[in-house]
């Protein structure tokens, strides 16, 4: 069972922010905790989930450094992820005629049947719980989260940058 902890609002200060990484940092820990459901880790969900949406936004497969660069994950992390689901039967590598250098990865039969429950369980809480707030509310997260997103980005990489 879960518990979570009820937080007070407070305006956008130094307080708040805190307030903020908390909740996100809950966030982030509810969609590990629902990964270990099913015998995943949260970057393993994440891979599956791009392994199984990808192909039908775009018509093309994944490859490893897709999923590294999409998942923030090391190519090593990646590599033994892909690894152990290929050992199971449920991916499969596939080489194009245009270019032999990228291992394209595609779910098996088998990998489908594992991802799909995983993906409609996911896909119903996540449906519910933004038909929890109004249109309003969801265009106001979706820009809020889009911004501070972009802005985290910017500010992680300029540190990096300094690092170097």
């Amino acid at each position: 069972m879960i518990h979570l902890e009820k937080t007070k609002h407070t305006s956008i200060t130094g307080s708040s922010n805190k307030l903020y990484v908390r909740l996100f940092n809950e966030q982030a820990n509810l969609y590990e905790w629902f990964a270990r459901q099913y015998g995943l880790q949260s970057k393993s969900l994440q891979m599956l989930l791009w392994m199984a949406n990808y192909p039908i936004a775009t018509g093309r497969y994944v490859t490893q450094s897709l999923l590294a660069e999409k998942t923030y994950s090391t190519k090593q992390v990646v590599n033994a992820t892909i690894k152990n689901w290929h050992k199971k039967g449920w991916i499969e590598f596939i080489t194009t005629e245009h270019d032999k250098r990228y291992k394209h990865i595609r779910l098996t039969p088998q990998g489908l049947q594992f991802a799909q429950p995983i993906i409609d369980s996911l896909n119903t809480i996540e449906l519910q719980t933004i038909a929890s707030l109004s249109t309003q509310e969801q265009d106001q997260l979706t820009t809020l989260t889009q911004t501070y997103n972009a802005a985290l980005k910017q500010k992680i990489r300029d540190n990096y940058d300094s690092l170097r």
